[in-house]
C-alpha cells in the first residue's frame, strides 16, 4: 500500500516541485487545470494465524477486501509564475456492510510554489518523512506486510512494520517546505503542532490529574529530510534521510496504572538503493526513542522502555510489465502497554517484562495488464514476540506471548 500511495499522492510542478495531492498537471501560465482521479482495489485472500481462534472467537481465515480512493483538486499557474492549488483525498470507511459504509476526507491541502524558490503547503498532508523515504522495497506487489491484504490477519497478529505512510505522517495538521532540486538534492522541513486533523481545534495540551495515559501523545512536532538522486554510469542512485523531534503533552502518572512518564520524541530514519539492469538492490534503517504498537501510528518511548530500532532489505526485479521481489524486516520496540491483567508480569515500570520482537518476509508480484490496471500476487509471513504480554487480550499474562501469522493473496488495482 505504501508505494501505491506514494503513487496516488504526489504532485508534480514543472520537473522541481512534488507534494503530496493526487495525479495533478502541469497547468500552462495563467490557466487551471481541474481533476479528479481515482482507484478501486479489490483483493482475495487466506490466512493462518496463531489467534485465529482464542478465547471463543474465530476468525474467517479466507476473505475479500476491497476499497475505493477519490482525488480531487486542482492545479494553477499565474502570469507571475506562481504555482498554486490543492488537493484531497476521499476514502472509503472500514465498515461490515455498503450501507454503513461512508466516506471521509483523508487528506486535503493546498500549495503555493515558484520553481526557483520551493513549494510551501499547508492541511492534512505528507510529511518530509513520507516524501523522501527510501529505500523499503515495496513495490513489488501491493506493499507486503504494508500492503492491504494484510487487513484479513488477527490485528494482534500482524508485525509491527515501522515504515509507515500513514498515521500522523499523512493524516495531522501540517505545515510542509520543499526545497527546489539542486544538483540531484532536495530537502523538506514540517511542522506539526499536535497529532490533530486540520478541523480540530482546540487541541489537549494537558491531562487531569489522576487520568491513565497509555500511549503518551508527541506534540510540536519538527520533521527535517532531504533525498538525493543520481545516475552514476549504468547505476540509478537514490538516497534518503529523515529526522523527526518532539516534546509531548503533559500527563500526571497514576502509580500502579502504566508507565510513570515518557521520553521526548527522536526518530532517525535513512535508507538507500541502487538500480542496475531492472535489478535494484535497497535498504533502510529507524532508529530512535519511540514506541509502535501497531501499523499505522507511533507513540512516545515510555520511562523504562528502550530505544526502538527497526530494518529493512529488499530485491526487486523489473522486466517490462512484471515486477517481481520480496523484502526482509525485523523491528523492536517497547511493545504494548498492558490495561491489566497478571501484575507478576508487569514490572515497576509499569511495563511488561519483555520487548516486543517483530519480524517479517513477503515475497510477490505485479503485472501491468495495460496502462492503469494491475494485478497482484502475494505471499507474507511474519511473528511477534512480547514476553508477559498476551497478544489475544492486550493484557498481561503468561499465555500467547508468541504470534505467528502467514497470507496469500492475489489482487487488482484500476486507476483512472
Amino acid at each position: 500500500m505504501k508505494k501505491l500511495l506514494m503513487a496516488s499522492c504526489a504532485i508534480g510542478i514543472g520537473s522541481l516541485l512534488t507534494g503530496g495531492a493526487a495525479f495533478a498537471q502541469t497547468a500552462a501560465p495563467g490557466s487551471v487545470t481541474v481533476h479528479l482521479n481515482g482507484r478501486v482495489n479489490w483483493y482475495a485472500g487466506v490466512e493462518s494465524s496463531s489467534l485465529d481462534n482464542v478465547n471463543g472467537t474465530k476468525t474467517a481465515t479466507d476473505s475479500f477486501y476491497g476499497y475505493l480512493r477519490l482525488y480531487p483538486g486542482f492545479d494553477g499557474v499565474a502570469a507571475n509564475g506562481l504555482h498554486y492549488g490543492a488537493s484531497a483525498q476521499i476514502r472509503t470507511s472500514f465498515a461490515q456492510s455498503a450501507s454503513a459504509s461512508t466516506l471521509y476526507v483523508f487528506q486535503a491541502y493546498g500549495y503555493l510554489g515558484l520553481p526557483q524558490l520551493g513549494q510551501i503547503s499547508f492541511g492534512q498532508q505528507n510529511g518530509p518523512t513520507v516524501l523522501f523515504e527510501t529505500g523499503v522495497s515495496d513495490a513489488f506487489n501491493d506493499g507486503g506486510w504494508w500492503g492491504d491484504l494484510p487487513v484479513i490477519v488477527p490485528g494482534n497478529a500482524e508485525p509491527v512494520y515501522p515504515w509507515t505512510d500513514t498515521g500522523p505522517n499523512q493524516t495531522s495538521d501540517k505545515f510542509v517546505y520543499l526545497s527546489p532540486t539542486i544538483g540531484g538534492l532536495q530537502m523538506a522541513f514540517g511542522f506539526t503542532p499536535n497529532q490533530t486533523a486540520s478541523n480540530y481545534a482546540p487541541a489537549v495540551t494537558s491531562n487531569a490529574p489522576g487520568t491513565v495515559v497509555t500511549g503518551g501523545t508527541p506534540k510540536n512536532v519538527t520533521d527535517l529530510g532531504g533525498q538525493y538522486t543520481n545516475t552514476i554510469g549504468p547505476v540509478a542512485l537514490q538516497v534518503g534521510a529523515d529526522w523527526q523531534h518532539a516534546g509531548q503533552v503533559g500527563n500526571t502518572a497514576v502509580a500502579g496504572d502504566g508507565p510513570s512518564g515518557y521520553k521526548a520524541m527522536d526518530i532517525f530514519s535513512g535508507g538507500a538503493q541502487a538500480t542496475i539492469a531492472g535489478i535494484t538492490l535497497s535498504g533502510n534503517v529507524v532508529y530512535g526513542n519511540f514506541n509502535e504498537v501497531s501499523g499505522y501510528t507511533f507513540q512516545l518511548e515510555p520511562n523504562g522502555g528502550k530505544a526502538a530500532l527497526g530494518w529493512i532489505t529488499g530485491l526487486q526485479y523489473t522486466l517490462g510489465s512484471w515486477t517481481v521481489g520480496g523484502q526482509y524486516f525485523v523491528f523492536d520496540t517497547t511493545g504494548d502497554i498492558p490495561g491489566g491483567g497478571d501484575s507478576a508480569f508487569i514490572n515497576s515500570d509499569g511495563l511488561t517484562l519483555g520487548q516486543q520482537h517483530n519480524a517479517g518476509v513477503a515475497v510477490g508480484a505485479t503485472y501491468t495488464l495495460v496502462p492503469g490496471v494491475s494485478l497482484f500476487l502475494d505471499y507474507d509471513y511474519g511473528v511477534r514476540h512480547q514476553g508477559g504480554l498476551d497478544f489475544s487480550t492486550d493484557e498481561a499474562g503468561a499465555d500467547h506471548n508468541n504470534t505467528q501469522a502467514q497470507l496469500f493473496g492475489v489482487g487488482t488495482q484500476i486507476q483512472w
